[in-house]
């Protein structure tokens, strides 16, 4: 009996060149762009063993410029959170999760995790080249992060219209210790900066600070250590990473380096898997920018959408691109 041929090994795109190759040999559907970053999703999922889902906002490529707020975490990417899971065998209680995103909003991200937590036991996110901010917190509420070698994550420090709310709250407390040391007639200095930001705005400075703290502690203690961690140790980390004073701006890596003595369950990829996460960091990018996506849900049993966002039409003069996403 004549045994079956082996079955060739697929193309893999490793590099922005293969990727331009890739594009260049022909016309290139939406279909065709699917097929080769399930093709990814499929090998990380057969290396992993569990199940691969993926939510990608478009924030590095070119077409970045006319998202405005549509790449970021919303409330109606619990939808799509939601909607990608649906077809996920009930079974099933352990999963992967591929995050690329700038972060967005934090009670968004706190229904994320309930949506993700009703139905799995352990999640594990996986970084291939950037979780800021939100999308830190969300990949901190995971049983462990695996990071690409050149990913990071960010701080979680908030910000009001963005402004580090860090900021707002240390200038208010300049104020006060200017006109303690120096007297009311420092005050005009201030005047500025006392116009602009109102208290109320300066209350929910404090509160979305507090709240951010408050959601990775909770989700450290419940998840990654199990409950059974030191508090020590999670606070050390939890300052850490809300840590804005020591950061200085809002969108600093955290790299691996210094964030692998927080005693969390963080790690590097290994050759195999990086090679696999650097893939589908191209082909993600690269479908991104062909694409008017702000952002990509996507499994590997068939569910792939996306959010569009409209590319402004230059008539003489640059016009302001717009997006049906809410602003935070």
């Amino acid at each position: 009996m004549s045994s079956q041929p082996a079955t060739p090994a697929r193309a893999k795109l490793k590099t922005a060149l293969d990727w331009s190759n890739f594009i260049s040999s022909g016309p290139k559907t939406g279909a065709d762009l699917y097929t080769v970053r399930q093709q990814c999703y499929l090998d990380i999922e057969k290396y992993r063993k569990r199940p691969l889902i993926v939510y990608a906002s478009n924030f590095t490529t070119s077409l970045a410029q006319f998202v405005g707020n549509g790449n970021s975490i919303l409330l109606d990417d619990v939808d799509g959170f939601t909607d990608v899971l649906m077809n996920i065998d009930s079974s099933v209680r352990e999963i992967d999760i591929i995050i690329h995103s700038p972060g967005g909003s934090p009670d968004a991200t706190e229904r994320i995790v309930s949506v993700l937590r009703n139905k799995f036991d352990k999640v594990h996110f996986l970084i291939p080249h950037s979780a800021y901010s939100a999308a830190t917190m969300l990949a901190l509420s995971g049983d462990s992060i695996t990071l690409h070698p050149s990913a990071t994550l960010g701080p979680i420090d908030p910000q009001l219209n963005g402004i580090p709310a860090r900021s707002i709250i240390r200038g208010f407390e300049n104020v006060k210790e200017a006109i303690k040391r120096e007297g009311p007639e420092a005050l005009p200095a201030y005047i500025p900066l006392i116009e602009k930001y109102t208290l109320a705005q300066l209350e929910q400075c404090n509160d979305a600070a507090a709240l951010s703290k408050e959601l990775v502690r909770t989700w450290l203690n419940e998840y990654m250590f199990n409950g059974t961690g030191e508090p020590s140790t999670i606070e050390h980390a939890v300052e850490y990473f809300s840590n804005y004073d020591e950061h200085k701006i809002h969108s600093r890596p955290l790299l691996f380096e210094k964030i692998s003595g927080f005693g969390l369950a963080i790690s590097q990829s290994d050759s195999e898997l990086s090679d696999l996460l650097w893939e589908s960091n191209i082909t993600i990018n690269g479908s991104l920018s062909m694409m008017p996506f702000s952002k990509l849900y996507e499994n590997t049993h068939g569910i792939s959408f996306g959010r569009q966002f409209n590319i402004p039409q230059q008539q003489g003069s640059a016009t302001t691109p717009t997006t049906p996403q809410a602003e935070i």
